[in-house]
């Protein structure tokens, strides 16, 4: 009797063994930096590494890449003909049964390859992936690509998710007149020196850095009209400078969040005659509310 009950609840077990290993929990996919998978701005300190876990072991794992009209670009990293982009269609990545894929992702560190089907973990870094086939290209302001991922399991279970990364230009500057920012020459008849800033991605920090070899009085000019006889112009927080520079620059609220600025810099003008024989080099430098800077240099000689 207590044989024939130990073989029924062997049996019973390996059943239970075997329903649960039929039963495996569908595949999931997550990115811990945005759970939501909200459009996430491409931006420094921006994380797009994903997690897959199958339960039930990966069979197939694909990457559709929204690159608009950038498709092309990913091509000469697929094998298979059928994935590649043409006539506007979307290219694919094959994560698994594609060589080319394989090795391209295995050279920035992710598992990739045939040796990942099977297995009940994979992680991969979306936004490497981007960078990467995007590097060198140009890139328009407001630009939204997508990258949707795929996994299915040995029991034909599936997760699919489409990450959205959006791209907004760095700031920029020009200089109506002087297209090329070549040194302005203060000997000759007064030019309109006005810098326009802009940034797309709104205006964080915004400031003017006189170069200390600059002549002697305009270094004097310079740290009697900033906070601690500094020879930085912050236009955003040095409410000194506010004052000082009214004329010819905007300070505080006026810069902070704003795509647009213009900075005047006729003031050099005025100084010219106290100035000596030197050049005289300003750097603008700003920073958007994405963490993404730009900088140039302004110069003016006597």
């Amino acid at each position: 009797m207590k044989r024939i009950l130990f073989f029924t609840m062997l049996a019973a077990a390996l059943l239970c063994s075997c329903k649960k290993d039929k039963d495996a929990g569908a595949p999931s996919i997550s990115w811990a930096a945005n759970s939501g998978f909200a459009t996430m701005e491409i931006a420094p300190g921006a994380d797009g590494a994903i997690s897959i876990a199958a339960p039930g072991l990966i069979e197939s794992l694909t990457i559709t890449l929204g690159l608009g009209d950038l498709n092309l670009a990913a091509n000469p990293y697929i094998d298979l003909s059928s994935n590649k982009s043409t006539g506007g269609k979307n290219p694919v990545f094959d994560v698994i049964d594609d060589s080319k894929v394989a090795s391209f992702l295995q050279s920035m560190g992710m598992s990739a390859g045939s040796g990942l089907r099977g297995k009940s973990l994979a992680n991969l870094d979306l936004l490497a992936i981007l960078d990467k086939l995007t590097e060198g290209q140009p890139l328009s302001n407001n630009t939204t690509f997508t990258l949707t991922v795929n996994v299915i399991d040995k029991e034909g279970k599936t997760d699919n998710k489409v990450a959205k990364f959006h791209f907004t230009s760095e700031p920029s500057f020009s200089w109506d007149g002087n297209t090329k920012f070549e040194t302005i020459d203060l000997n000759g008849a007064e030019v309109p020196c006005r810098i326009k800033v802009s940034a797309p991605g709104k205006i964080a920090k915004l400031t003017v850095k006189l170069d200390p070899n600059a002549d002697s009085k305009l270094v004097e000019y310079i740290q009697n009209r900033t906070t601690g006889s500094s020879l930085t112009i912050d236009l955003v927080n040095d409410e000194k400078v506010a004052d000082s520079f009214k004329d010819y620059f905007p300070s505080g609220k006026n810069v902070t969040g704003k795509s647009d600025v213009t900075l005047n810099f006729a003031f050099m003008f005025a100084q010219r005659y106290d100035l000596g024989a030197a050049t005289n080099v300003f750097t603008i430098y700003a920073q958007d509310q994405n963490g993404k800077d730009a900088s140039v240099q302004v110069k003016f000689k006597k």
